[in-house]
């Protein structure tokens, strides 16, 4: 019996979910069974324990919530099939987020900050990085080293993170989207032939703008790239939580949609 398999599955078929989520899960899943080298049936709360040790020696607390999450609706549904008598995870306490650290995006800001974005090449660029964030989960760091050879070597399927340990395939309408900057505005900004997707742009500096376009978009809190990366995670936290019930039905892919028609 494969239970990562089946587990898949069913979050396919009880959910509206993202195939990047579901390789999320996939990822997660697969790490904590290299770690206990044992049936997952078999998991004790000292397993989990050991885990969470392993865990917080290698990961930052927003990755270790995540898999955490992950492991958890996967007992749950194996709690549910009868498969298991508890839960190996109840009694695991993840460090919880400052409210600043989680702090969201809504989905009118963000389609207001897309729309008010230049019809000029830096705002389409500017554009492509915001759904590069919500999209992939990367930061911006990583999102900034993208290459074009790594690009083309994947046929636009996938982005690597920077050290090259995650791999996130892109949807398709990202890939055409990624496509038509780099035919139809990236040289306009350019003056070489760098090799980087978004050359000459600083982390420091799309911030700057990033801020710059809330302001423009009437968006009177303060507000900064990561925000939409939080968006994400609280996302498919959510989604984790209601264990597959379709209380989310839509709101991811409307996330990932926004701004495509944006007139």
């Amino acid at each position: 019996m494969d239970l990562l398999k089946e587990f898949l599955e069913y979050k396919l078929e009880s959910s509206d979910i993202k195939k990047e989520t579901l390789e999320m899960y996939q990822g997660d899943i697969k790490d904590f069974q290299i770690f206990i080298n044992k049936n997952l049936l078999d998991v004790s709360q000292d397993d989990m324990l050991h885990y969470m040790e392993f865990l917080k020696s290698r990961y930052q607390p927003n990755s270790i919530s995540r898999k955490i999450s992950t492991l958890k609706g996967l007992y749950r549904y194996l709690l549910k099939k009868r498969m298991i008598d508890f839960i190996p995870t109840d009694g695991i306490v993840v460090e919880k987020f400052t409210e600043r650290q989680m702090e969201t995006l809504e989905l009118w800001e963000i389609h207001n900050i897309l729309n008010v974005s230049e019809k000029k090449p830096k705002g389409e660029r500017d554009k492509l990085l915001i759904k590069l964030l919500m999209e992939t989960n990367f930061s911006i760091n990583d999102i900034l080293k993208i290459r074009l050879s790594d690009l083309e070597l994947s046929s636009y399927s996938y982005i690597l993170s920077d050290a090259g340990d995650e791999k996130v395939f892109l949807s398709e309408e990202l890939k055409l989207e990624i496509k038509n900057y780099i035919e139809q505005d990236r040289m306009k900004i350019l003056e070489n032939n760098s090799d980087l997707l978004f050359y000459g742009l600083s982390r420091q500096s799309f911030r700057a703008r990033f801020m710059a376009l809330g302001i423009k978009a009437g968006i009177e809190r303060a507000i900064s790239p990561n925000m939409l990366r939080n968006t994400l995670k609280s996302v498919v936290k959510l989604e984790n939580e209601k264990d597959g019930v379709n209380s989310i039905l839509g709101i991811k892919e409307k996330y990932f949609q926004i701004g495509i028609g944006d007139d």
